[in-house]
């Protein structure tokens, strides 16, 4: 079961799930209107998603069969969470929505000043989730109803389409000013502030004490948890995907075309291996090293040594993160469909 994008709140990539060691063929595909960069999440035998086409849509995950789907009217580029029978996920029309993963009817919706294009994470009755409009929200789970708001700092370009990440008491996020957040969960007060050298979209991931993020100025960071002090930053040849963390490992992407996988306790490179275009996407890992690259393809990787196990072609730009059920990946594609590999 994977309730939220990057598998929990502190959004480390990590499934405790065996991954397909072999593709042998593609269980079922299911395709909708316009480019998917939705991440989907699994609950239940049930698939939940959102595409460009600006509907939701709940699958059969044994065949994709269209369970429902609510029409937001606009396009998502937001990946769902999932707590207590309700799916939430962003909007570019600027909201939140709400809706019952049983039957997809509307329970809520929150507005705020931008485009909705993170993933919201969901921890004991509160959502936090930005906005490009600067602010990172804190949202009560039953109503929508707004509990504080926290302005990250205004430029020409601004915004939050990092997704949150929570561990303990804190909350933290990268933003468009170039910077890195940790705030007090309850009051949205601020903790400790991190400059980076640009624009900052992907999602940190939270391990062991230390804080995971990369930046367009083409470093991965490992920062201090308690006070966001740089432990050790690396440096690729392009802006950085978000994280996967795994066994004092840790893996991400880059514009550079390579996969990285970095000793998570000093930034040593242990392997790297290069795809044929840029990664914007972030790996999931399920034994092997899962990811998506612009060159259309997924692929599988053996996170000890990098080797390519095998690999799968879509019809075009891959953005999402590959998620793992019980023997399937599920897989979406900017060729608007969703597939299940078996």
């Amino acid at each position: 079961m994977s309730r939220m994008y990057r598998g929990n709140l502190a959004r480390t990539g990590e499934y405790d799930i065996a991954g397909i060691l072999k593709f042998e063929k593609v269980l079922w595909k299911f395709t909708t209107g316009d480019r998917i960069c939705s991440t989907p999440v699994l609950i239940d035998g049930s698939l939940y998603f959102g595409s460009q086409d600006g509907f939701v849509y709940a699958l059969n995950a044994s065949d994709g069969a269209v369970l429902w789907k609510y029409d937001m009217k606009e396009s998502t580029h937001s990946s769902p969470a999932y707590e207590d029978g309700i799916i939430y996920i962003g909007c570019t029309d600027g909201a939140l929505y709400a809706i019952e993963a049983k039957n997809g009817s509307a329970v809520w919706k929150h507005q705020t000043g931008g485009h909705v294009d993170c993933c919201p994470a969901v921890d004991k009755g509160i959502i936090y989730v930005g906005s490009c409009d600067s602010y990172l929200y804190a949202l009560n789970s039953l109503n929508g109803n707004l509990i504080w708001k926290y302005k990250t700092n205004d430029g020409e370009i601004k915004g939050v389409s990092s997704s949150p990440a929570i561990n303990g008491d804190r909350v933290y996020f990268g933003s468009f000013d170039s910077n890195v957040y940790a705030l007090n969960k309850t009051d949205g007060v601020p903790i400790w502030i991190f400059k980076t050298g640009g624009m900052i979209h992907s999602t940190p991931a939270v391990a062991k004490d230390t804080v995971y993020i990369g930046s367009i100025d083409e470093n991965l960071y490992a920062l201090s948890e308690i006070d966001g002090s740089i432990k050790w930053q690396y440096k690729t040849g392009g802006a950085v995907s978000s994280a996967a963390v795994s066994k004092d490992i840790i893996y991400f992407g880059s514009h550079d075309h390579n996969v990285y996988a970095l000793d998570a306790l000093n930034g040593k490179l242990k392997w790297k291996y290069e795809t044929n275009a840029e990664i914007y996407g972030a790996p999931s890992i399920a034994q092997n090293v899962y990811i998506g690259s612009f060159d259309y393809n997924m692929y599988a990787l053996d996170a000890i040594s990098g080797l390519c196990k095998w690999k799968f072609a879509t019809n075009f730009f891959i953005i999402s993160t590959p998620i793992h059920g019980d023997g399937v990946v599920y897989l979406t594609s900017r060729d608007n469909s969703v597939y299940a590999l078996v």
